[in-house]
């Protein structure tokens, strides 16, 4: 399933008590507000919320759970003063179809001195931690949701300045190097250039709504006039 369900279940006495609101906690961030209800379903983009005061329960849906929900997640129920609960823990693990883990070597043409390394399409099961050793730099493996091809990719970084960085030995994994790869900017820069006929037409239309919008003015300035005498 894709999505996630979190029960609050609290006790107030004589069911007295205003709303009940949800919370989500990021790592090292401040509390971010969800949103609240007091009785019954309140549909957000992401969210669901319910709550039933005879039951003296309420239930927090997060819709198509994706990688950045992980979090931790607090329901408070607002009397006189917010309670909050202990919060419950999200991870979130995507599912990755058919992983072929490989590691690629690039290296920039203009500077001979950095070197960076991208492990790809490694399964999920696989940790990859950040670390900051004497010459290089790690980042912590993310996963990527590319839903143009309907598919999810975990990847991680790791660079150095020293030309030679083991790409091979810091991720162990099958080793792509970079000369089998060659990156030619010229044609990434073809990729990015400008369309004369498409420049033409937004000038055009551009034109036009100015033109109209001098028409408009003028007739309703005639108007004003010809109501004035």
């Amino acid at each position: 399933k894709d999505y996630v369900e979190f029960p609050c279940q609290y006790n107030i006495p004589d069911k007295n008590f205003e709303s009940v609101y949800w919370y989500l906690q990021r790592a090292d961030q401040r509390f971010t507000y969800i949103g609240h209800t007091s009785q019954g379903t309140v549909e957000l983009e992401h969210y669901q919320l319910f709550v039933n005061r005879k039951l003296l329960s309420s239930t927090l849906t997060i819709k198509h759970v994706q990688p950045r929900d992980k979090a931790i997640y607090y329901c408070a129920v607002r009397n006189y003063r917010p309670i909050f609960g202990r919060g419950t823990s999200l991870a979130v693990h995507p599912s990755i179809q058919n992983p072929d883990p490989a590691v690629y070597q690039l290296k920039s043409p203009e500077s001979s001195n950095i070197s960076v390394c991208l492990f790809t399409d490694f399964d999920s099961e696989i940790n990859v931690e950040p670390s900051t050793e004497s010459n290089m730099t790690r980042l912590k493996s993310t996963s990527l949701d590319m839903k143009t091809m309907d598919s999810k990719s975990n990847g991680a970084l790791a660079w150095s300045n020293s030309f030679d960085l083991g790409c091979n030995s810091t991720f162990n994994y099958t080793f792509h190097s970079s000369s089998e790869f060659p990156c030619d900017a010229n044609v990434v820069e073809k990729g990015f250039e400008t369309d004369m006929n498409l420049n033409f037409y937004n000038l055009l239309v551009i034109v036009l709504r100015i033109t109209f919008l001098k028409v408009v003015g003028f007739n309703l300035l005639m108007t004003l006039r010809l109501w004035s005498s």
